[in-house]
């Protein structure tokens, strides 16, 4: 979805810049011996950019229109300038669409690993300290030691799978060193839920487990430094943190003291033929955007397009798409879905809209056959 609200967002730059072309090609040109008609090359930037409006979703103009061979030659680069960027932005965002679903499992794994680090950080801590206190005889506080001892962090540590997938990932913090330091020792030295567990003695494995979990939200997940970080590794940060939060939290909540057992969360148990779906569903979304509108807008009776808030108009494109072009999804379970998207990331009436009008939509399409279902898809679907 993220990546389609991308491409909306593109497209509506390009004709921007589009429109901006044509203004630049009738712009009086300063360097010229010739008088040049300001009126004129005002009057025709204007007539230009109507011709383009009514036909930048084509790439030819319409032979009825303006036949001023320099209107129609701006017209025809605006077009040709238009086409181009869209098709590179959706190329781009075609293939970062992919890597996106990667970079939330790096985060995922970089996250793990940086309880790790905070661990050992706190470990040299309190030995630099030691070597301060040695000539007077003073010792630290054995709970001083609490992070490094934490045996939820033991476990993490030493599971073989989760190591296995930070060599697979590259999972490393070795190049961001000092960043961790500071986070270290500028957020977590100083927050009160990590004092308080410092003067803990011998705390508990389920308080060892609840200092995690409140590392990753109060830290990893809200403090502006960390978040800034992710950020920028992570184009969709804001979109994919509500699914990294929900995968830590599974993580951290599985670690068990008695099996040494932690849950690693995985996207997809068959990434290859989810990938392809994600694929097709963009390409049918993007190919078949017009269409889709106009079924939309059939249905949204007392709703001009345009005042269908964009994040529900992607969210119900998207569901025809699916209803019309994959044959073994039932419509039930596409219209559940898309109900839980509009819930995620729309607004707080979304999910009315949304639910109502999918569900018009569908008993149209079944009844003009042009819903086909098969295998799986058939179920919950008579």
């Amino acid at each position: 979805m993220q990546a389609l609200y991308a491409v909306q967002k593109c497209e509506d730059a390009n004709f921007e810049l589009a429109l901006d072309h044509i203004e630049d090609i009738f712009t009086p040109d300063l360097n010229s011996m010739e008088v040049q008609d300001r009126a004129l090359l005002k009057q025709n930037a204007k007539i230009a950019k109507k011709v383009f409006k009514s036909n930048f979703q084509s790439r030819q103009i319409k032979e009825e229109q303006d036949s001023n061979p320099e209107i129609r030659s701006a017209v025809s680069n605006a077009l040709d300038f238009f086409h181009t960027n869209v098709k590179k932005d959706l190329s781009f965002i075609k293939k970062d669409m992919l890597e996106a679903v990667n970079t939330l499992l790096e985060n995922y794994y970089l996250s793990l690993k940086l309880l790790e680090e905070f661990a050992e950080l706190a470990k040299e801590d309190v030995e630099k300290r030691q070597k301060r206190l040695s000539d007077s005889g003073k010792q630290v506080f054995e709970s001083e030691l609490n992070l490094y001892k934490n045996k939820a962090i033991k476990i993490i540590r030493e599971n073989d799978a989760l190591q296995n997938e930070f060599t697979r990932f590259g999972t490393s913090w070795e190049d961001d060193k000092l960043d961790v330091q500071e986070w270290y020792r500028d957020i977590l030295k100083k927050a009160d839920f990590y004092k308080e567990y410092m003067l803990k003695n011998d705390p508990s494995f389920e308080e060892d487990v609840e200092v995690l979990d409140q590392i990753t939200r109060q830290l990893i997940l809200k403090s502006e430094a960390i978040t800034n970080f992710m950020a920028e590794r992570d184009l969709y940060w804001e979109e994919n943190k509500s699914a990294l939060k929900s995968m830590l939290k599974k993580s951290i909540k599985s670690l068990d003291d008695m099996t040494q057992h932690i849950e690693l969360i995985e996207l997809s148990a068959n990434w290859e033929e989810d990938s392809e779906f994600f694929k097709n569903l963009f390409q049918e979304t993007v190919v078949h955007n017009e269409e889709y509108e106009k079924i939309i807008s059939d249905f949204a009776k007392n709703w001009a397009t345009d005042r269908i808030a964009i994040v529900d108009m992607i969210i119900l494109k998207m569901a025809v798409a699916e209803m019309l072009n994959f044959p073994s999804i039932p419509v039930k379970v596409t219209i559940n879905e898309y109900i839980e998207l509009s819930k995620n990331y729309s607004t707080q009436k979304s999910k009315q809209f949304v639910n109502g009008l999918l569900d018009k939509i569908s008993i149209s399409l079944e009844k003009e056959d042009r819903i086909k279902k098969s295998g799986r898809g058939l179920i919950d679907n008579k």
